[in-house]
């Protein structure tokens, strides 16, 4: 990961794991809400992240604001969590292994000074659609799970 402050890169392939895990395929609900829960997971990596530092962490505040106004269906999403015991099992296997990607980007980010980082990070979650993050996040998911061509 070359750009860690690019948030649309890291989300899909946090979801494409996430996907993986599911025994059958994901419904549209369910996908929708792994994208959220997934966006929300490295959220809290970020805000943590931030806030320590008080101009950053008002920044990401206020990108964050904008995101939310601008895409309702994200609340939503994240709001109707589904309760098949397939799809929750796969998402406790996310959350054990989202803990080593979270240490990873906590190392990361602990070289950088967080006001500047902060500070872009809410100028680019202000941009972000949630829905084109779900787009390029099947398209990530479809691209690590077909078979690698044959010469």
């Amino acid at each position: 990961m070359s750009d860690p402050w690019r948030i649309p890169l890291l989300l899909p392939a946090l979801f494409a794991a996430g996907a993986a895990l599911a025994q059958s395929p994901l419904t549209e609900a369910q996908t929708r809400y792994m994208g959220a829960y997934v966006f929300d997971r490295q959220l809290q990596v970020f805000r943590d992240y931030c806030a320590g530092d008080p101009q950053g962490a008002q920044a990401l505040d206020a990108g964050m604001a904008r995101f939310q106004q601008a895409n309702p269906d994200y609340a939503a999403a994240l709001q109707a969590r589904p309760t098949e015991a397939e799809f929750l099992a796969g998402v406790a296997t996310f959350d054990a292994q989202f803990d080593q990607v979270a240490a990873q980007m906590r190392q990361q980010l602990a070289q950088q000074p967080a006001g500047p980082q902060c500070a872009a990070l809410g100028q680019q979650l202000g941009g972000i659609s949630f829905q084109a993050l779900l787009e390029e996040a099947a398209q990530r998911a479809a691209e690590l799970q077909a078979p690698p061509a044959t010469p």
